[in-house]
């Protein structure tokens, strides 16, 4: 997939691929040891975001859908 044809994706897909994208992010995060928190602290491995995307705030969603589309 390109850049351009991601940029022309419906919102749904967007949304499925967006989703896809954090679990896997997720599942590498857990992976190496890291733990879910309220606050992210890199040195101690622990990071707000390790929740289900559905749980995510809408901003941490935004940058999901940001990186999708930014995937060439």
């Amino acid at each position: 997939m390109n850049s351009e044809y991601i940029n022309k994706l419906d919102a749904e897909t967007l949304e499925l691929l967006a989703e896809a994208a954090h679990k896997v992010w997720m599942e590498g995060k857990l992976r190496d040891g890291w733990k879910y928190g309220p606050v992210t602290d890199k040195a101690g491995k622990i990071h707000s975001c390790l929740v289900p995307y559905s749980q995510l705030s809408e901003a941490d969603r935004k940058s999901d859908r940001d990186m999708v589309r930014g995937i060439p």
